[in-house]
C-alpha cells in the first residue's frame, strides 16, 4: 500500500506537472486520493489555480503601462 501512497512533495511536483502537460489517470487518482487526507495540499493546488487565473490579468496590466 505505500507503493501508493504519495508524500506533499511528490503531489505538488504533480500538481506543477498538471500545468504543463495532461496528467494520466493514474497521477489524477494519485492525487484525488492525496487530497482527500491532506489538509495543506489543497490549498496549494487553490493557490496555483489562483496564479494561474492572476497572470493573464498581470500581463495585460503590465502591457497596458508600457
Amino acid at each position: 500500500m505505500k507503493l501508493l501512497q504519495r508524500n506533499c512533495r511528490e503531489v505538488t511536483a504533480i500538481v506543477l506537472a498538471g500545468e504543463d502537460r495532461a496528467l494520466g489517470w493514474f497521477e489524477r487518482w494519485l492525487l484525488r486520493t492525496h487530497l482527500k487526507a491532506c489538509q495543506a495540499c489543497p490549498r496549494f493546488v487553490r493557490q496555483v489555480a489562483l496564479m494561474r487565473r492572476a497572470l493573464p490579468r498581470w500581463r495585460a496590466y503590465r502591457d497596458a503601462a508600457d
